[in-house]
């Protein structure tokens, strides 16, 4: 019985889940193009998936430490990135998911674009 309830449940949060993210994807994608309105924040904020360092990202972008950063932490403070338990900063979208990458940039550390 309660296997059957827990079976329930999750099926009701996944359909609500489907409702808000498709709800909230015009938002979203606006926010993130406001946030990330040039090539280089949106190519840094592709690569921090919580598994480059900041220092990979800032020298794969050429970027400065404090503009990375500052970059990190106004994503952080919007709900668009997270802090994972390494201390390494994580995006919560894919860019492409909102068609807001090039086809040919670079998303992993170490390619070339």
């Amino acid at each position: 019985m309660q296997e059957q309830n827990e079976e329930q449940l999750l099926k009701a949060i996944l359909e609500i889940r489907n409702w808000i993210r498709a709800a909230a994807h015009s938002p979203v994608k606006a926010l993130l193009e406001a946030t990330l309105s040039d090539q280089k924040s949106r190519m840094a904020y592709q690569m921090l998936d919580g598994t480059a360092s900041m220092e990979q990202v800032r020298i794969a972008c050429k970027m400065s430490p404090n503009a990375l950063l500052a970059l990190a932490s106004r994503c952080t403070s919007m709900g668009l990135m997270e802090s994972n338990g390494d201390k390494k900063r994580a995006r919560l979208f894919d860019l492409s998911d909102f068609g807001l990458m090039d086809g040919g940039t670079s998303t992993k550390v170490g390619e070339k674009s």
